[in-house]
């Protein structure tokens, strides 16, 4: 690959598409999700809680950055942005200074069917329903949600005419009811998308404890579905246990782990420009601002049960760690202004950065070669 110098993905003025994290909230405990620790409904202590407000939405976003928006994202990492009380108010004022449209993700298993149709009429864009079967199979993954809720709260949405998009994560237990899922969908007026989900362990299964980590029951993957569960091999065991145990830091072992890169030639396409419609930035609930929703999601994961993320984090955290990237402290532009992510950009050219040139190009994953030489 010809090196050359990157452009600035992150330039305040051309930042034409915005994930925002809405909520940290939720009604679900589903098993994989990384707001919970170990499969349990114990929450993460890494995350804050809470949920935007309108005048925080209106200080940090004003008109004229509303104006320059194509797009914005309100989807879950650590909670449902269905979850917060102001998200038809923040939508009314995107509409009134913007003419953007609005992707909003959501297990659509809380508020009224009053708040469904008021949100219906409102969205420009559309809403994908994550609803994982029907009746008797929806609450096996999505723990908690009631499907007379959800299938009221989808029929009040549909009713406004609005765009609905119902995402189904294929598992043993909910893959004899695709065609039927499918046939309510056409009666919603709804896109209905067949998924694979992650999340299975070594032995094919995903467990859902309790409080106590017991596991109450396990979850399979659907029929011929060939999942490849993580195999963590001694060497991955044994770095992973040495970054928890803060038994090495990252400059002693960065020259190694970055050699493993030098020899990938596939070039990094950023999600940052080619999703969304432009030019992309993610915001977390807690004020942070992130180059991609990757690093957005990786920065509050807790990683003491989540084994293939770890030397992402590590390095991510040793990056980023004298970098002003809070709304809190600074306004969007004078954060974007300070070229926060020039490393980010920089490493495309040698793929010196694991979470870029993992998620964002092709071939064996850098994880896979450090683990396994």
């Amino acid at each position: 690959m010809t090196l050359q110098k990157q452009k600035n993905n992150w330039v305040y003025e051309d930042i034409k598409s915005v994930h925002l994290e809405l909520s940290t909230l939720c009604n679900s405990i589903c098993p994989w999700c990384p707001r919970y620790q170990n499969f349990s409904p114990n929450v993460n202590p890494n995350i804050t809680q809470g949920a935007w407000t309108l005048e925080r939405f209106q200080q940090h976003f004003p008109k004229e950055f509303i104006q320059q928006i194509k797009f914005w994202t309100f989807a879950g990492d650590y909670g449902d942005p269905g979850t917060c009380p102001d998200i038809i108010p923040i939508i009314h004022y995107i509409n009134e200074h913007g003419k953007a449209d609005i992707q909003i993700n959501t297990n659509g298993g809380m508020k009224s069917t009053y708040f469904w149709h008021e949100l219906g009429k409102a969205i420009k864009g559309y809403v994908i329903f994550s609803v994982d079967g029907l009746e008797d199979t929806n609450h096996i993954y999505r723990r908690n949600v009631k499907w007379d809720k959800v299938i009221n709260n989808m029929r009040a949405y549909a009713d406004t005419g609005a765009r609905g998009i119902w995402e189904f994560l294929k598992f043993k237990h909910n893959e004899h009811q695709m065609e039927e899922a499918k046939a309510l969908a056409d009666e919603l007026g709804f896109e209905i998308r067949f998924k694979n989900p992650n999340g299975f362990e070594e032995d094919g299964t995903m467990p859902a404890r309790d409080k106590d980590y017991n596991i109450e029951y396990t979850i399979l993957p659907a029929e011929g579905r060939d999942i490849r569960p993580v195999i963590v091999s001694p060497a991955q065991e044994n770095l992973i246990n040495m970054i928890n145990t803060d038994a090495i830091q990252y400059d002693d072992v960065k020259d190694k782990i970055e050699s493993f890169y030098k020899d990938k030639t596939a070039c990094i396409n950023c999600s940052a420009k080619t999703f969304g419609m432009g030019n992309e930035v993610r915001i977390n609930y807690d004020g942070s601002v992130w180059p991609c929703s990757f690093f957005g999601h990786l920065s509050q994961k807790y990683l003491k049960d989540r084994k293939v993320s770890v030397v992402h984090k590590w390095q991510a955290d040793n990056i980023f760690k004298d970098i002003e990237n809070n709304l809190k402290d600074k306004t969007l532009k004078e954060i974007l202004d300070g070229d926060p992510f020039k490393q980010v950009r920089e490493s495309w050219r040698d793929h010196s950065i694991l979470l870029c040139s993992d998620s964002c190009s092709r071939g064996q994953t850098t994880m896979e070669k450090i683990y396994n030489a």
